[in-house]
């Protein structure tokens, strides 16, 4: 069977799938398509485990309104490209499993509140462009280089609708950056010292709602794109 998309679950989360079957994932196996979508399926999370056995090969996949705490094991010749995980149970950012999807380009971790941790690190992903981390409820300090190890290409940050971050200027391993929301997030350290210097090439940057006090004058010192 080939198809370009195929959807499993429920549209409505009013009413979730209760008949799931343990082992339909491995039906996948047989299924040739470019986007595949579980969505609010109850008892799906007990048999995902080897959901990226069969669908490591489809471009983009979306997991939406499942209770699954981890992400599943990782083959190393996924081509998976755009991931979404939609009203997930993660409590920390997953970085190092999704480090192995080396082919990924877009990365949608959202919506999920359980999500509270990003002690993890992002690891030699070089076609990263986008992480949307937006809507969880993540407190964390250091940001924004240490989280990402050689991942040059990384272009959209979405970090808005969040806990609390920390920004210590350090943006080194993020310096191509175009796009870094942070709205309704409380911030500290914008303000009070020169935090984006290195940010030379970004062209978007929303800090709006964030309890933001502009005390230097060279607050936005380096954004020179803006």
């Amino acid at each position: 069977l080939q198809v370009s998309r195929l959807i499993l679950g429920e549209f409505d989360d009013s009413e979730r799938l209760q008949d799931f079957e343990r082992g339909i994932l491995d039906g996948l196996c047989q299924v040739q398509m470019e986007e595949f979508v579980l969505i609010c399926s109850s008892g799906a999370e007990d048999d995902t485990d080897n959901l990226f056995h069969c669908a490591g090969n489809v471009s983009t996949i979306r997991l939406v309104d499942l209770g699954i705490e981890e992400i599943p094991q990782v083959p190393a010749w996924s081509k998976v490209k755009q991931l979404e995980c939609k009203k997930c149970s993660f409590e920390d950012v997953p970085a190092q499993k999704l480090s192995l999807f080396k082919e990924l380009r877009v990365l949608r971790i959202t919506q999920n509140h359980v999500l509270k941790n990003f002690e993890q690190k992002f690891e030699d992903l070089s076609n990263l462009e986008v992480i949307d981390l937006s809507e969880n409820r993540l407190t964390f300090s250091r940001c924004c280089s240490p989280q990402f190890l050689n991942c040059p290409n990384l272009k959209h940050l979405n970090l808005s609708f969040n806990s609390e971050i920390r920004l210590t200027g350090d943006f080194t391993n993020v310096k191509n950056l175009l796009y870094l929301d942070l709205q309704h997030t409380t911030l500290f350290g914008p303000g009070s010292y020169p935090i984006f210097l290195s940010l030379q090439r970004l062209i978007y940057l929303d800090i709006s709602h964030t309890k933001t006090e502009v005390k230097s004058q060279c607050t936005f010192c380096g954004l020179n794109s803006l």
